[in-house]
């Protein structure tokens, strides 16, 4: 008997959040469903797909005009009816902005349509003017999955009609996978060996924060001589320019280094001290709970979404106002949204970040504690807890 045929729609494989998830479920899902991947572009392809996949080739361009970009939906609308008419999927589903409209389109009268909401930012497009065709779209697909329950909760009260449509799903992890790869050796292990280290990952984005993090680390340099800062992640827009420039204005050239992409980054992660999440905003956080799967503590913004729903057992307490000591990391303010890349302005939040990387760096024990209690909290979004409620979202 044929296996139930699922699509995955996504724009590209980038190095992101939302293809390492569509990655994974290439995976957890391919015993039980026949698995198709539809990308928009293929140019670039970072994550594995464990299952066939299509390229529409219609790439989106970031220039283009509007009435430009409602052809490029339409056609690739059009390219996906043909795929769903050729394999007859029991449902499809989407991943990110773009991803859902084509998905929400397609679907009509064809498929059960489920569509997602990946970061804070999309959010928040919903609650704007020029996401009022976006939220109708919305509304009319079969399930919305939000990866965190903040988002569930805000977007409910923005669609209280579809508050039954709206399901989490938290994004899910191969801990065995991580646990040996963070085993394998480093072309820098010397320099851990000889340096205290606080690593960040993820894309070089105004989004990451990662200007407070350069700042926080100058503070803290003033007490840690031997603190290095290590960031693993690409950069798509050449905005690592503009860090590195930070960088140098603050004198510490020879003390933070960018690696860039790295294949298995959970090798350096496990040899770091410190793990640091200095987001503006996100939606779920896949490189702090990959970090806790590597046994190493975390401090983090106390951004929406994610970081609190991961530290702590009750997500509804109030934003940080100081550094908290949650159940399973450290939390700090949220972070200033507005840009500031002179050296000289040093923030209430940058002090803050920096207050709660020093209690790590300070306090053995407690290093030790939130480290032990990191893997613990990571085992929550196994491959094997999530798996099932992947199933029952597509099959209810």
């Amino acid at each position: 008997m044929r296996k139930k045929c699922i699509f995955l729609i996504v724009p590209a494989m980038y190095s992101g959040g939302q293809e390492r998830v569509v990655s994974r479920w290439t995976t957890i899902l391919k015993d039980i469903y026949e698995i198709k991947v539809v990308l928009f572009d293929e140019t670039v392809m970072d994550y594995p797909l464990d299952c066939d996949y299509y390229c529409l080739d219609l790439p989106s361009k970031k220039k283009a005009t509007l009435f430009k970009k409602m052809t490029t939906v339409l056609k690739r609308v059009s390219k996906v009816r043909k795929l769903f008419r050729k394999d007859k999927p029991y449902a499809a589903v989407s991943f990110g902005h773009g991803a859902n409209w084509v998905n929400g389109i397609a679907c009509l009268g064809t498929c059960k349509s489920i569509v997602s909401i990946r970061g804070y930012d999309s959010l928040n497009r919903l609650k704007t003017l020029k996401g009022l065709a976006d939220r109708f779209l919305i509304s009319s697909a079969g399930k919305i999955i939000c990866v965190s329950k903040v988002m569930a909760d805000e977007l409910a009260g923005l669609m209280p009609s579809r508050k039954d449509k709206i399901q989490v799903l938290y994004n899910a992890y191969d801990l065995n996978e991580i646990e040996d790869l963070a085993k394998q050796q480093t072309e820098m292990d010397p320099w851990f060996a000889e340096n205290d280290v606080i690593i960040t990952v993820g894309t070089l984005d105004p989004i990451k924060g990662y200007w407070h993090l350069i700042k926080a680390f100058s503070l803290l340099k003033l007490s840690f001589s031997n603190l290095k800062l290590l960031h693993i992640g690409p950069d798509y827009s050449g905005y690592g320019e503009t860090l590195k420039k930070l960088v140098g204005e603050s004198g510490h050239n020879g003390d933070i280094q960018f690696l860039g992409y790295q294949e298995n980054p959970y090798r350096y992660i496990a040899k770091s001290k410190v793990f640091v999440l200095s987001s503006i905003t996100e939606g779920f956080p896949n490189a702090m709970v990959e970090a806790m799967a590597c046994r190493v503590p975390v401090v983090a913004a106390d951004c929406k979404t994610g970081p609190r729903e991961i530290l702590s057992n009750d997500y509804r307490i109030k934003t940080a106002e100081d550094v908290e000591l949650t159940d399973y990391g450290i939390l700090v303010p949220a972070m200033n949204k507005d840009e500031n890349y002179d050296p000289r302005v040093i923030e209430e939040c940058d002090q803050k970040l920096a207050s709660g990387i020093a209690l790590l760096l300070d306090d053995k024990k407690m290093a030790e504690d939130y480290a032990q209690k990191s893997t613990q909290r990571a085992a929550v979004f196994s491959y094997s807890s999530c798996r099932e409620e992947i199933i029952k979202i597509i099959e209810s």
